[in-house]
C-alpha cells in the first residue's frame, strides 16, 4: 500500500477535531450529570475513562507542539505568535492538573464536588481553546506550510509529533479508540492509517474492546 502524503496542516485539523468535540461532549455530559446524576455504574466509569482520554490527548498535543512541532515552524514561519500560543497551553496544562483532581473525586466519595469543579475547569479550557486552535489553523494553513516545507520535511516532523503525542497519552487501549471515534469519516480512515494494520485489525476491535466500550456513549459510531 502506498503511504499517504504527508499533510501536516491536515493532521493538525484532524486532532483539533477530536479535542474540540471530546471538550464539547464532555461538558454538556458533565452539565447533565450534575443535574440529575449517573443513569448507570457502566456510564459513569465510561465517562470518567472519556475524561481521562481527554486530558491526555489534549496535554500530548501540546507538548508535541513544544516540543517539536514548534521549533521547526519557527524557522520558516517566524511571524506565528508562538508566545502566546505557548502561553496558553500552559494555562490549559493548569487545567488539566485540575481535571485530575476531579476525576478523583468523581470516583471516590465526592463526585458532586469534582462534577462541579470538571464543568467548571473545562469551561475554563473552551474559553481558551476555540480562539486557540483558530489561530494555530490559520497561521499553519496547508497553503502556509506546504510553501515552506517539502513532502519529506513534512513526514519527518508529522512522524516525529505523531511519535510524542502517542507516547505521552495512556493508556493506549483507551486513548486510541478515543481518537477514532471521536472523528467523523473520511478523517477517521485517515486517521486510522496512521496506527500499525495490528492495532486496527485486531487491537481495537477485538482484544481492547472490552476495556473501552464503557466509553461508547460518548462516542461516534
Amino acid at each position: 500500500m502506498t503511504a499517504p502524503t504527508p499533510n501536516l496542516a491536515q493532521d493538525l485539523i484532524r486532532i483539533h477535531k477530536v479535542i474540540t468535540r471530546a471538550i464539547d461532549v464532555d461538558l454538556n455530559k458533565g452539565i447533565e450529570y450534575l443535574q440529575s446524576g449517573f443513569p448507570t455504574p457502566e456510564i459513569k466509569q465510561g465517562y470518567i475513562s472519556y475524561t481521562h482520554c481527554l486530558a491526555s490527548v489534549l496535554g500530548a498535543h501540546h507538548t508535541s507542539e513544544d516540543e517539536i512541532s514548534f521549533p521547526e515552524f519557527k524557522k520558516v514561519l517566524p511571524s506565528a505568535p508562538y508566545d502566546r500560543l505557548t502561553a496558553e497551553h500552559k494555562e490549559v496544562d493548569i487545567r488539566l492538573a485540575e481535571i485530575t483532581q476531579a476525576i478523583t473525586d468523581i470516583s471516590g466519595d465526592a463526585p458532586e464536588r469534582g462534577l462541579k469543579t470538571l464543568v467548571n475547569t473545562l469551561q475554563k479550557i473552551h474559553s481558551v481553546w476555540v480562539s486557540h486552535k483558530q489561530t494555530e489553523e490559520y497561521y499553519f494553513s496547508k497553503q502556509a506550510l506546504d510553501a515552506v516545507f517539502p513532502t519529506e520535511k513534512q513526514r519527518e516532523i508529522s512522524e516525529a509529533a505523531g511519535k510524542h503525542s502517542q507516547d505521552h497519552s495512556e493508556p493506549a487501549n483507551w486513548v486510541i479508540p478515543f481518537v477514532l471515534y471521536n472523528l467523523k469519516q473520511p478523517d477517521r480512515d485517515e486517521m486510522a492509517a496512521s496506527f500499525p494494520p495490528a492495532i486496527m485489525d485486531e487491537l481495537v476491535p477485538k482484544v481492547w474492546k472490552s476495556q473501552w466500550t464503557p466509553m461508547q456513549a460518548f462516542l461516534l459510531d
